[in-house]
């Protein structure tokens, strides 16, 4: 007995052992970060796990579930194995509620569209509810109902906003009768929808209605979270989550989380898997690597409780979508944004705080992870950038977007840093900066009292009192966010030669900053992305 208890501890020991700095560990690796998501990672669990995806996406479709009538019910879409590989590798499954069935149909309509008889909605989601409990937790109840256009591949909601709320509420009811732990989401919204034809956002129109209901208030709205599809422009999302905020402000509710549940900005120059008809903006694959870091790092910064990219892998068949979005292609070969998910997943996974700084084409946003701080520093310039930081410690990792690695020693307490100019495929608008670095260091935020050296913050003497008055803005940080609850987590075409770097000198200009308060959008083209069908 005593040799089988020294032997077990021998072997305990052996699994616990982690070698730092070799290629030795047979530790278990930690569990993903939950707020780092991708969509339908079934497709190629293994796959998703090595990218660090904390959470998936799927579509259970109410009119494959339930085809023939009230009393009919099939195996979901998706099948139970692959859901509990995806529990098994640790990841939280969010379910999305859509599609009438014929039989369903409040109208007769018969299509998957339509309004549906709330008696049988009802029966149909607290059914899920029961199913599902223990293994699914958050709900999305539809997708996209601000496609008005029923008749467009991406419209899924033939109904009004006071026919969403009903929806709505039926499901959240429902939800919360089987398992007030659930969380029961808003559909993903797309935001440039009705930006692009000038009506008032679609949530502000819905947050109206559900204020109205006198009850709304004792079921907490009858919702938990915001969801939104942003696509394209990394910057522009600082200016989306902020009005976000400030509908919700607006109408007195408070402690929404805010999820981006869909972005990426899909290649249009990968010779192995080009696009399936003309799409809406040139793209190369760099690019799209350089989004996915920059979109998480200010996507977080503004406020977004969780981020995630659609998708994994693309159709074989491709009948979804004009553009390929995967990190994979359809033959499971790997794109370069496979490789900058997992750098993101790795050097920016378990932060507490977050904020971001713009000192001129350059922005910064600082994740302090508890003991460790990464810097993710890009310039949206064409030229590429030397640009000076302040050291937290004397030694730093610095990361590409491919995840290759180097150490920086720092010199007069500083490292320098070359970043990369934006490629600018699509030469009317340059919506996607440089391949952004990764500065890691050992130490927290609080321990570089500024980000630059603080003679790089102070312009030269001005030789007029209206130059004196310019050049004398001082660049300031934003307010660190805090870390989401615990409750609220739980259960390619190269780019072309490039001129030779240049100093970074901070300009005179005001900065942007994250703010918390609704603001104008600037007018860039950045409209609905091209759609997908989710029938």
């Amino acid at each position: 007995m005593r040799r089988k208890t020294f032997l077990a501890l021998i072997g305990f020991a052996l699994v616990s052992l982690v070698v730092p700095g070799s290629t030795l560990s047979v530790a278990q690796s930690p569990p993903p970060d939950p707020r780092f998501g991708i969509v339908e990672t079934y497709v190629n669990s293994a796959a998703a796990t090595e990218a660090g995806a904390g959470y998936t996406r799927i579509i259970f479709r109410w009119d494959l579930i339930q085809p023939g009538g009230p009393g009919d019910w099939k195996p979901a879409n998706v099948p139970d194995p692959f859901l509990e590989a995806e529990l098994a590798a640790g990841r939280q499954v969010v379910a999305v509620l859509i599609s009438t069935p014929a039989w369903a149909t409040a109208d007769g309509s018969g299509s998957s569209k339509a309004v549906p008889d709330m008696f049988y909605w009802e029966q149909f989601v607290r059914r899920m509810a029961q199913q599902y409990r223990g293994r699914i937790r958050h709900w999305i109840i539809w997708n996209e109902p601000d496609v008005w256009d029923v008749t467009h591949p991406g419209g899924t909601w033939a109904g009004t906003e006071e026919d969403y709320y009903r929806l709505l509420k039926t499901a959240y009811l429902a939800i919360k009768d089987v398992d007030p732990t659930m969380q029961v989401h808003l559909a993903g919204l797309t935001y440039f929808w009705d930006w692009e034809h000038g009506r008032r956002q679609y949530l502000d129109r819905l947050l109206d209605i559900i204020v109205a209901d006198p009850e709304a208030p004792a079921h907490s709205y009858y919702f938990d979270a915001v969801v939104y599809h942003l696509y394209f422009n990394p910057r522009q999302t600082l200016d989306i989550i902020g009005e976000v905020q400030g509908i919700l402000g607006a109408h007195g509710i408070m402690a929404k989380e805010i999820w981006i549940n869909e972005t990426n900005a899909p290649p249009s120059e990968d010779p192995q898997e080009p696009p399936w008809s003309t799409p809406r903006f040139r793209i190369s694959l760099e690019e799209q690597s350089a989004f996915v870091i920059q979109e998480f790092a200010l996507a977080f910064a503004a406020g977004a409780d969780r981020v995630e990219f659609y998708k994994l892998r693309n159709s074989a068949d491709h009948p979804e979508s004009i553009e390929p979005y995967g990190l994979l292609r359809a033959d499971d070969s790997r794109r370069p944004a496979f490789d900058a998910y997992k750098v993101v997943t790795t050097y920016l996974r378990d932060f507490r705080a977050v904020q971001w700084q713009r000192l001129g084409d350059v922005y910064a946003v600082t994740f302090d992870r508890g003991g460790t701080t990464t810097t993710v520093l890009w310039t949206t310039s064409r030229t590429p950038t030397r640009f000076t930081v302040n050291a937290i410690a004397p030694q730093a990792t610095l990361v590409n977007e491919q995840g290759d690695t180097r150490t920086l020693t720092a010199v007069d307490g500083t490292y320098t840093i070359e970043l990369p100019g934006a490629i600018c495929t699509q030469t009317t608008d340059c919506f996607i900066g440089g391949a952004p670095r990764l500065l890691v260091e050992v130490g927290s935020p609080a321990d570089r009292p500024s980000l630059v050296p603080v003679a790089l913050l102070t312009p030269a003497p001005a030789e007029t009192e209206e130059a004196q008055a310019q050049a004398t803005v001082t660049p300031t940080l934003t307010p660190l966010l805090p870390l989401p609850t615990a409750q609220s987590l739980a259960p390619t075409v190269l780019p072309s030669p490039q001129p030779a770097a240049a100093v970074f000198t901070p300009t005179p200009t005001p900065l942007a900053v994250a703010q918390r308060l609704p603001r104008p959008l600037p007018r860039s083209p950045s409209p609905p992305h091209p759609r997908r069908s989710h029938r």
